[in-house]
């Protein structure tokens, strides 16, 4: 299982920094405006920064006791 985690920790390691331009292009195309400057994408990316993924396997394992 510890292999499945670090691969799976890898590819979020590499993901991480475009997914906030990710959200952000998109919640301004659901809206049909320009929502870069809002609360929630502000929040979105201080959640979703480089790092993310150590906090991701640790809450993995506690949750799964591995």
């Amino acid at each position: 299982m510890a292999t499945t985690i670090n691969r799976a920790k890898a590819k979020l390691a590499i993901k991480i920094p475009v997914m906030p331009g990710h959200y952000t292009s998109a919640m301004s195309d659901f809206f049909g405006s320009d929502v870069s400057g809002s609360a929630p994408v502000a929040g979105y990316k201080a959640k979703v920064a480089p790092g993310m993924e150590n906090t991701w396997e640790k809450n993995l394992r506690r949750a799964f006791g591995v």
